[in-house]
């Protein structure tokens, strides 16, 4: 904020209650603010900027006023106390659908928003690779071996959690390095913004093979995840624990320095304790933990049946800190009892895989927050942003980090009419009805405990995504099958948004929801076209197959030029990241694979026909052509042909297509072009949404 900092003075400021807290102050083009912490302070200077400036500072876009624009004064001094000493962010799988090829850049452009939305713990995984290499090292591997075990860094992050190995190697001692380095520059980052860098905790992951170079060891078989084979789990009671436990934590300490929250997870959406008494290992851990790290927070996850009974039964809950992260899903309301009295973090989770899907629980943190918060002896201490991916959905995350300063329920509707002025630099009646369209509908849904319809804690994601089928009703395996939500209540968002006034059209902010509407009004065509393309092949109707299934393709095509018009819908963006980190073309090869199947196949055949492809599926430009669109039109020539032929549909094997996409060295643009309103005007008018158009939406 170039032209903003020089009006903006910040003090740190300690209370002698030594509560944290920040204050606004100030006169025209002159604002003071005050806090006892850094990261509080930048949320008040982020608090200021919202509701007294009313610009905005967001992950998709800032609006950030008129190049000469002098600061207001506020009315009067605003002051807020920080109601909880924790407002953490990042969920592991970060490091895999958004973060694996950041660079320095990219990544301090992350940390920076997060420190301006009042963040003060964000876990860090890059380079913990290194560690694990030394350690297994000490213990006598290879460095072939170990760097065989050691994946690639778009799914390393499933490796630290015990889910998988083995995949894509070796990692070259070159990136091991490189990303190391990478991590110490993150961490000084974080550290010079008073932000606690969250690390990982070692609990016992080892080679399968581990017994065989240790005779003795009692390692325990952990099945499989997802169709990959997991590592294997030595008994925390087992005497080379200890040694690995302590060489984990030596170079972890010599490379990045230590932290006050180490994150760990033994039986992460499976595994098996075997023959291991579960509270026995878990103290195991604990103290190995607590040897190293007296005070430190063990960070467990509150997500499926996870942490159980018999483990929080074992451990000692004044240095456990839970990040809850099944509220949006189902209404837990007994947490302080089920947690034994552990501090709890009320997370934030609407997005799997990095999906571009709109939505969001917004009720379960306006309402059902400050309420459990409220309660007597309340063990929630802090919020926790554990999306899976970063950067989609800002009016949530706006939103969500700010319920972290509220005692109170939040009008939502109101909120959203603040949040539509500060968006786009001023009040306008249709950008007003477009986020109210959005309130009702795409953020309209809460927790209800459903569980049979795929993880509904997100939206759903687009049908034009999904491994062609003419049943097909959601991309991904676990995604929600069904819409929460009426989506001719939501098409009129997007009419609302191209009547916008013109002067405010020329914002980042606008350019970003205009496009993301657009590209979710024709997401949702999909859920209305395929019924009535199936229709058309089984009643043997050529003519309406032809030309519904034309119609579909043509809807693809409208959204890849839509998409390729913002910086935030490129595949380009996305794999530009990645050649700089190779150090051999070998190496570019393996990580351009990475790269790339993290969002398609996911892994080799047996994972991504256990249910892992499509689990990153997003709308982009490039992804939508040359992948979705691409296997659409093989898939309806097939179905063509059998109306022609009366014979069965040619099978397709779409692992195969993905592998091959996979390993294609094919460049896409990592910068946009295009008009976005011209874009979003085309798929208005094909979806009979354009302003002043007669017709209405399809019924």
């Amino acid at each position: 904020m170039p032209h903003l900092a020089p009006q903006l003075q910040l003090a740190l400021v300690p209370k002698p209650d030594h509560k944290d807290y920040f204050r606004i102050t100030g006169t025209r083009g002159h604002i003071l603010v005050a806090a006892a912490t850094q990261p509080t302070l930048l949320y008040g200077v982020n608090w200021y900027l919202k509701y007294v400036a009313h610009l905005q500072i967001s992950p998709n876009g800032s609006q950030l006023g008129s190049p000469g624009l002098i600061l207001p004064a506020p009315d009067v001094p605003i002051e807020k106390p920080a109601l909880y000493p924790w407002r953490y962010a990042l969920n592991e799988n970060v490091d895999g659908y958004s973060a694996p090829y950041w660079d320095q850049e990219r990544w301090q452009h992350e940390i920076d928003i997060l420190a301006l939305s009042g963040t003060n713990a964000i876990l860090i995984e890059r380079g913990m690779d290194l560690v694990l290499y030394q350690t297994f090292r000490d213990s006598g591997y290879s460095d072939e071996a170990i760097r065989n075990w050691i994946v690639q860094p778009a799914h390393q992050n499933w490796q630290l959690m015990g889910n998988m190995c083995c995949f894509q190697g070796p990692i070259s001692m070159e990136l091991l390095e490189k990303r190391s380095h990478s991590a110490q520059q993150l961490i000084a980052a974080l550290r010079s913004l008073g932000i606690t860098p969250v690390l990982p905790g070692y609990y016992g992951i080892v080679p399968a093979d581990f017994a065989s170079l240790h005779p003795g060891a009692h390692v325990i078989r952990q099945g499989d995840w997802n169709g990959f084979t997991r590592p294997g789990w030595l008994d925390p009671r087992d005497p080379n624990f200890d040694k690995l436990a302590t060489s984990f934590y030596r170079h972890q300490h010599a490379l990045y320095g230590d932290s006050a929250i180490y994150d760990m997870e033994i039986f992460q959406e499976g595994g098996a304790a075997g023959d291991v008494p579960v509270p026995a290992a878990a103290k195991k851990v604990q103290q190995a933990l607590m040897r190293d790290h007296p005070n430190a927070l063990w960070m467990l996850l509150g997500w499926q049946q996870n942490p159980t009974q018999e483990l929080l039964s074992a451990v000692d809950t004044s240095h456990v800190l839970i990040a809850e992260i099944e509220q949006g899903r189902i209404p837990r309301e007994n947490r302080d009892r089920e947690f034994r009295g552990a501090s709890w973090l009320y997370g934030g989770l609407w997005e799997f895989g990095g999906r571009t899907t709109m939505g969001a629980p917004l009720y379960d943190y306006a309402v059902r927050l400050p309420k459990l918060a409220a309660l007597p002896n309340s063990r929630i201490v802090g919020t926790a942003v554990f999306t899976e991916g970063m950067d989609t959905n800002p009016f949530a995350f706006d939103f969500y980090t700010e319920m972290a300063w509220h005692t109170d329920s939040v009008d939502l509707a109101e909120w959203t009419n603040a949040y539509a002025t500060r968006r786009y630099g001023a009040d306008d009646s249709h950008a007003r009805r477009a986020w109210q369209i959005l309130l009702q509908t795409a953020y309209g849904y809460r927790a209800d405990g459903n569980t049979q319809h795929g993880e509904r804690d997100a939206s759903q994601d687009s049908v034009f995504n999904s491994q062609p089928s003419l049943t097909a009703a959601r991309a991904a395996t676990w995604s929600p099958d069904v819409l929460r939500y009426n989506p001719a209540d939501f098409a009129p968002a997007l009419t609302e948004l191209l009547e916008v006034d013109p002067a405010l059209r020329s914002t980042e902010t606008y350019h970003y929801d205009l496009v993301d509407v657009a590209r979710q009004a024709m997401a949702n065509e999909s859920r209305r076209l395929l019924p009535l393309i199936k229709q058309a092949y089984d009643s043997k109707d050529k003519t309406a197959f032809a030309k519904l299934t034309k119609e579909w393709l043509h809807d693809m095509e409208l959204q890849d030029q839509l998409l390729q018009t913002s910086p935030f819908f490129l595949l380009g963006r996305w794999l530009s990241f990645v050649p700089p980190w190779a150090s051999s073309p070998g190496e570019l090869e393996r990580l351009n694979y990475d790269a790339r199947s993290i969002l398609t196949t996911w892994g080799d055949r047996k994972a991504s026909e256990y249910g892992l492809h499509e689990y990153g599926n997003r709308d982009w430009a490039g992804l939508t052509s040359d992948y979705y669109m691409v296997r659409w039109q093989m898939y309806f020539d097939s179905l063509s042909a059998s109306l022609d032929t009366g014979e069965a549909p040619k099978p397709m094997d779409w692992y195969s297509f993905g592998d091959d996409w996979n390993h294609s060295r094919k460049t896409y643009d990592a910068e946009p072009h295009g008009d976005s309103y011209a874009a979003a005007l085309a798929i208005a008018r094909t979806l009979h949404l354009a302003p002043n158009q007669q017709s209405e939406a399809h019924q």
